[in-house]
């Protein structure tokens, strides 16, 4: 299973960033109680397969207010920044659904039955992330107090070019074959998306231990799950399609039907689910600071 990952000199890089937006030494200089509360920014999103609600936690601490219903997100709330260990619960059980390490780690391996997923860099003070919880593709003999899987991307809410929308696409669907989105009657917006995948990520492959190469060409922060910027549309069906034979995959309650994506507006489009049975699930959120 391929989740995503980021390489660690990235973040030194973009953690100075973060330090200038706060006048650099005016910060470390004042006195503490006048310093304003440095924290990362967090979009959190039930897109497990079941229909379960969740709590996420940073370290023993509960982020959202109200549990996360299944196929919805909170607002950005504050989370801990730096090397961070995000948890989630079901329901009013307190036991760990996942529990993983965000940050800290410069080698990368993904999850198998035999080696623990080393997580991408962790979120970084002032900037925005979306953490979705999402079902495993086969349990973990390492870990198997890990049902579910967390996934962090760093979100871009840069302004898109006038007349244009930002969208982003992920495959969350673990029984689902490599698909696109496409809009009906038109061409794909993202094509041969796998499992656990965000339409045109940098793409990172590992050797047979598991193991990520030095460097990856293309990767940054806005690489890992990234929006694409695509003209506004009113009222269009979007389609999932199977990337090998571009059969279209029913989507319970067509909520791929009637869709706007309005100009100026950032979106994340994501399924999950099941081929068979209740069928695949598809989801939109809209992201705003």
């Amino acid at each position: 299973m391929k989740f995503l990952k980021i390489k660690f000199t990235v973040t030194l890089g973009v953690i100075a960033i973060a330090f200038t937006s706060c006048k650099k030494t005016e910060y470390l200089d004042s006195d503490n109680a006048d310093r304003p509360p440095l924290s990362a920014k967090v979009k959190l999103v039930n897109a497990l397969s079941i229909t379960a609600p969740i709590n996420f936690l940073d370290f023993t601490r509960q982020v959202n207010t109200a549990l996360v219903v299944h196929n919805a997100s909170t607002g950005y709330l504050d989370t801990q920044f730096g090397k961070v260990q995000y948890n989630t619960t079901e329901g009013s059980n307190t036991s760990y659904k996942s529990s993983y390490v965000f940050g800290g780690s410069a080698i990368f391996a993904q999850e198998t039955d035999k080696a623990s997923f080393a997580g991408p860099n962790g979120p970084i003070a002032t900037y925005y992330h979306t953490l979705f919880a999402v079902a495993k593709r086969k349990p973990s003999k390492l870990n198997p107090g890990n049902r579910d899987s967390l996934v962090l991307v760093y979100d871009d809410l840069t302004e898109p070019v006038s007349g244009k929308a930002k969208v982003r696409f992920a495959n969350f669907a673990p029984d689902a074959p490599n698909v696109d989105l496409t809009l009906a009657g038109s061409g794909a917006v993202f094509s041969n998306v796998a499992y656990g995948n965000f339409g045109g990520q940098a793409i990172i492959t590992y050797d047979a231990n598991g193991k990520a190469p030095a460097t990856i060409p293309g990767l940054s922060w806005k690489t890992l799950g990234p929006f694409k910027e695509i003209d506004a549309v009113a009222s269009k069906s979007l389609e999932v399609r199977s990337n090998t034979t571009q059969i279209v995959l029913p989507i319970a309650g067509n909520s791929l039907s009637d869709v706007t994506f309005e100009a100026g507006k950032i979106y994340t489009v994501f399924i999950n689910g099941s081929p068979g049975g209740a069928g695949l699930s598809a989801t939109i959120i809209t992201h705003s600071k």
